[in-house]
């Protein structure tokens, strides 16, 4: 199963069983009966099988993973294992070419001392580096 759900699957004008919809977006029956649970995908409940309407679950998703992007700051590398922004340990970082024009921003976390990394590409070095102490290899 992918991690993500493929909204763009989903019909706008039809209504879906949870069963269908689940298969529609690619998503396990159990994932989709908890967003509707414990997370407020709009359904109607009142009777058996629930029913979801296709405009409404196709706005709850794109919703869902608009919310979930995160915009770093200049200066700043997500790190996955802590599920945050941080700026590297020191404010030190590695600039890593990976082709004429990009590389991977390289540093430490301060919070977990894992590698965190940002794909960068290099005319945007000085701008997404802010005050990082850059080395490039």
């Amino acid at each position: 199963m992918p991690r993500r759900p493929r909204h763009h699957r989903l019909k706008r004008n039809l209504i879906y069983t949870v069963a269908e919809a689940a298969e529609a977006v690619g998503m396990h029956r159990q994932t989709v009966t908890r967003w509707i649970t414990q997370e407020g995908l709009p359904a109607d409940r009142s009777r058996r099988p629930w029913l979801i309407r296709g405009d409404e679950c196709k706005d709850w998703l794109r919703r869902r993973h608009d919310n979930a992007r995160t915009t770093l700051k200049a200066g700043e590398v997500y790190c996955l294992p802590c599920h945050r922004p941080v700026q590297p340990d020191g404010g030190f970082a590695e600039f890593r070419r990976r082709t004429e024009r990009a590389g991977m921003l390289v540093g430490i976390c301060p919070l977990c001392n894992r590698l965190v990394h940002r794909a960068v590409r290099e005319r945007d070095l000085r701008r997404v580096a802010g005050s990082l102490e850059v080395t490039i290899t």
